[in-house]
């Protein structure tokens, strides 16, 4: 009898899960930042892990800083319309200094707003940290498992072109809603949010709520 070897089939590998947050950025002024590890903030606890650093997009930023930079070049213009001719020598290098002085708080400001109005998404919640001012702060969070509603809002050519957008987020907590203002990649991030609310309600069913 002729011996029959039928070879087993092979096994299809399975495919991988993409995992939502893949690379790490190591760039600090970076304005999508994944899982940071240099990063923390006031009010973290010492279990929880920074899932997502976000601040607005770079394209934001243009604005003020084409305003700064005829702001610079203004006091060119002295030269074809002399409107201090009438102040002494010594008067009109104070108001040139002053000028310049008034442009770089005028950087300094925008830059520190842009720096430090940033989102966070952590393993436990997503926290909104706002600087009106250089001189008051406002931080505001809500428990992942509060979060009721992650919508995506982007709008215009330069938006759509860029992939940035608002993300608003409603919530059972103090605090309503939270809008992740003009932060870059807005499905991506909403995603991410998702994938944190179905990991919370994992642990509540495995009883491993922190």
């Amino acid at each position: 009898m002729v011996d029959i070897y039928i070879a087993p089939k092979e096994k299809k590998p399975e495919k991988k899960k993409k995992k939502v947050v893949e690379k790490r950025s190591f760039n600090p002024l970076a304005a999508f930042i994944a899982q940071p590890k240099d990063i923390r903030f006031e009010t973290q606890e010492k279990k929880e892990k920074i899932v997502l650093f976000l601040r607005r997009h770079w394209l934001t930023n243009v604005g003020w800083i084409i305003g700064a930079t005829l702001m610079i070049f203004a006091p060119l213009l002295l030269k074809f319309f002399p409107l201090l001719v009438f102040l002494p020598p010594r008067f009109r290098f104070i108001s040139l200094v002053v000028w310049y002085m008034l442009t770089l708080a005028f950087v300094f400001e925008k830059f520190l707003s842009w720096f430090f109005n940033v989102n966070i998404i952590t393993d436990e919640r997503i926290v909104d940290v706002d600087f009106p001012s250089l001189l008051y702060r406002d931080i505001s969070s809500a428990k992942i498992d509060q979060i009721q509603d992650v919508s995506v809002k982007v709008g215009g050519f330069v938006r759509s072109l860029f992939d940035y957008g608002d993300v608003l987020i409603q919530t059972a907590g103090t605090v309503p809603e939270f809008c992740f203002e003009a932060v870059p990649h807005p499905t991506q991030v909403a995603k991410i949010i998702n994938e944190q609310i179905i990991q919370e309600e994992q642990e509540k069913i495995d009883g491993r709520v922190r």
